[in-house]
């Protein structure tokens, strides 16, 4: 009988100590998808903000040359994906909305996802 109850009370012991231990492994992943997430969003903080900062000085001509380099990169950029688009919207027979650049069926009256009439400027 003190085999058995031995063996019970190690048993329960060991239960303890697992359960313990599985509930510093969840804590600790639960943080450490918390601080993902948090850097995920600071990421997306750091471009909202970035795009903030660049439509304020595109267009300064008081700029830094550094600004300037990044500006010129960004629009060169931005005209080359708008050329893909374009390209890849028309492989697919759409127009592009000029309001939200949605691609668009060529006999749409008005943007599906924006509702601006098609063929008009924004």
């Amino acid at each position: 009988m003190e085999f058995f109850d031995g063996a019970v009370n190690k048993t329960k012991e060991v239960f303890e100590t697992v359960s313990m231990k599985t509930s510093e492994v969840i804590a600790t992943e639960k943080q450490k998808f918390e601080m993902s997430s948090l850097k995920a969003k600071r990421e997306k903080d750091f471009t909202a903000l970035g795009k903030i900062y660049f439509d304020i000085v595109k267009d300064d001509e008081n700029a830094s040359e550094t600004v300037k380099v990044k500006v010129e990169d960004i629009k060169a950029k931005s005209a080359e994906i708008e050329r893909l688009s374009k390209e890849i919207q028309s492989a697919k027979n759409k127009l592009i909305c000029k309001n939200c650049g949605a691609g668009i069926a060529k006999n749409s009256v008005f943007c599906n996802i924006c509702g601006a009439k098609v063929g008009e400027e924004e």
